[in-house]
């Protein structure tokens, strides 16, 4: 009896084993050390086919609503749309002052290992931070193995949107209370040229240049957690 039962234990633990090596949930942090403001942040893991921008290319309707807006809801029915996205979330339900920041989990697997984001420099025309497939989409399993570090993003990362003309001013910006400025109908481009005081924005919101965001990856240790207790069930069961 037993022997049938560690037996029984070993067979769940292969099969836990081998799970936990198909999928991983990852804790995603952002944090906002900029003097700007940052939307709330969309996440989403995916297999490389979706794809949330390119540089030189014009922005879609769901990064426009972003980089314009902070609204993740288009970017967030586009991943839910898309085959090739396995987990998606939105970091904060508010906008992250300077010091702030917010945290979403997602699952990620070796077949979807890419993290691509999206969030709005909140005071601004157009400019946001992300990462796309082809644009600096974080590996999740770099050599195989879960990720598990920081990501510091600056001046040079940031995106102008290239939807709307920077005229920094209070009818444009909805942080100013604007109600959105006039089509640039450009391309994405980096790095953005930050505030430059032309409009209503006051110089002290210009992150440029200097550092905008901290993004912390942690696997979270579940798979380990749950081998633990297998394990002792075990030698508890010989005794």
């Amino acid at each position: 009896m037993k022997r049938r039962f560690a037996t029984v234990c070993l067979c769940l633990i292969g099969a836990f084993l081998t799970s936990a090596t198909q999928a991983e949930q990852f804790q995603i942090t952002i944090q906002n050390i900029s003097p700007n403001v940052l939307s709330p942040a969309f996440f989403g893991t995916h297999d490389g086919t979706w794809n949330l921008f390119d540089e030189g290319a014009a922005a879609s309707a769901a990064v426009e609503a972003v980089a314009e807006s902070g609204n993740t809801a288009p970017m967030v029915a586009d991943a839910m749309a898309a085959p090739g996205v396995l987990g998606y979330g939105v970091a904060g339900a508010a906008p992250l002052m300077t010091g702030q920041s917010a945290t979403t989990t997602l699952m990620a697997d070796m077949a979807h290992p890419w993290l691509s984001f999206a969030s709005m420099m909140g005071v601004s025309n157009d400019g946001f931070i992300g990462a796309a497939i082809a644009d600096g989409a974080i590996d999740l399993f770099p050599g195989g193995m879960p990720f598990n570090g920081v990501i510091v993003l600056t001046h040079l990362d940031v995106w102008d949107a290239g939807t709307e003309v920077n005229d920094e001013s209070a009818m444009s910006v909805g942080a100013l209370g604007g109600m959105g400025g006039i089509d640039e109908n450009g391309l994405i481009t980096k790095p953005h040229p930050g505030i430059l005081g032309i409009g209503d924005i006051p110089l002290s919101y210009n992150w440029f240049p200097g550092d905008v965001a901290m993004i912390t990856i942690t696997p979270e240790p579940t798979s380990v957690a749950l081998l633990a207790v297998a394990v002792l069930v075990l030698r508890r069961r010989r005794f």
